[in-house]
C-alpha cells in the first residue's frame, strides 16, 4: 500500500503524547456524564446509532474494547460491555482474542474505535466467526489513515501507523501485547480496504457493507478519552460542519475520511 506523504512507520512514544489523560477511561467518564459537552455527543451519535438499524430486541450483543463505556448511551438494547480491565461499568473482562462466550451464542458483536489496538487483528476476527451466530454481524466504527489522519497523527503524536505487517496472518504482531494503548491506526485500512481479500480469508465472513466517516467533526470533538481544548458548539453549527464533512469524505477519502463504518456479516 502506497502513499505519497507521510507513508512511513510511524510510532511515537506515549511521553510524545501531546493530547491529556491518554488512558485515563475513569476521567473521560466522569466528565462526559457530568457535563455532556455537545461536540462530543454528537461524534458518538454518529459513531454508534446507526448500529441499532441491525440491533432488535431479544439479541445477544457484546462490545469488545468498550473503554468508557459511552456505547450504552446510544443503543437502544442492552448490551453487554467488555474489556480487558475491569471498570465499574464493564460487565466482562474479556481478551478481545480469546472470547471466553460458547460457539454461536452472540448475535451482534460491537468494536468501535478498538481494532487498531489489537495485537493480532486476524485472530479476533476468528473469534468472533467463531462465537457468533449464523448471520451474525461485527458492526465495526474505525478509524482510517487518509491524508489528513496521518497529518494529525504526526502533529499529535496520540497514536502511530505502519502499512508494512501483514494482518491477514495469525502470527503477525501488530501492536504490543503488553501495552493495551498501543496502536496501528492502519489496520482497518488494512483490514477492510480489499473486500475480496478479505472475504477470501475469513471464509464465515463477509463486508456487508463500509461507508466512510468523519473529518472536522472528529478532532472538534475534543477527543473521546485522550483531550484537547476545545470550543464548543451548537448542534446546528456542527450539523453544517458534518454536512461539509460528508461532502469532502464522499469526494475525496484518500485526503479527508479519518474514519469507517464497516458491517461484517457471518454466512
Amino acid at each position: 500500500m502506497k502513499k505519497l506523504f507521510f507513508s512511513k512507520p510511524f510510532f511515537p512514544d506515549h511521553k510524545e503524547n501531546k493530547m491529556k489523560d491518554e488512558g485515563n477511561l475513569e476521567n473521560s467518564r466522569r466528565i462526559f456524564l457530568k457535563e455532556r459537552f455537545t461536540n462530543l455527543d454528537y461524534l458518538l451519535q454518529k459513531r454508534f446509532k446507526w448500529m441499532n438499524n441491525y440491533i432488535k430486541p431479544g439479541m445477544k450483543v457484546l462490545e469488545v474494547g468498550s473503554g468508557s463505556g459511552f456505547s450504552q448511551l446510544y443503543i437502544n438494547q442492552p448490551i453487554i460491555l467488555s474489556d480487558m480491565v475491569s471498570k465499574p461499568w464493564i460487565d466482562k473482562v474479556v481478551d478481545a482474542t480469546r472470547l471466553n462466550f460458547k460457539n454461536a451464542s452472540i448475535d451482534v458483536i460491537i468494536a468501535s474505535h478498538t481494532i487498531h489496538h489489537f495485537y493480532n487483528p486476524a485472530i479476533f476476527l476468528r473469534e468472533c466467526s467463531r462465537v457468533l451466530k449464523k448471520k451474525g454481524v461485527i458492526l465495526v466504527s474505525e478509524t482510517y489513515t487518509s491524508l489528513m489522519m496521518r497529518l494529525i497523527l504526526n502533529l499529535m503524536r496520540h497514536e502511530g501507523y505502519s502499512y508494512e505487517v501483514n494482518v491477514f496472518d495469525y502470527k503477525t504482531v501488530c501492536n504490543d501485547k503488553k501495552d493495551p494503548w498501543s496502536a496501528n491506526c492502519a489496520i482497518p485500512e488494512l483490514l477492510f480496504d480489499n473486500e475480496v481479500k478479505f472475504n477470501d480469508f475469513f471464509k464465515n465472513l463477509k463486508i456487508e457493507k463500509q461507508k466512510f466517516e468523519e473529518f472536522l467533526i472528529f478532532p472538534l470533538s475534543g477527543g473521546v478519552v485522550s483531550k484537547i481544548k476545545m470550543i464548543e458548539f451548537p448542534v446546528s453549527l456542527l450539523k453544517i460542519i458534518d454536512t461539509l464533512d460528508k461532502v469532502l469524505v464522499s469526494i475525496f477519502p484518500s485526503i479527508f475520511a479519518l474514519g469507517k463504518k464497516v458491517v461484517i456479516r457471518k454466512t
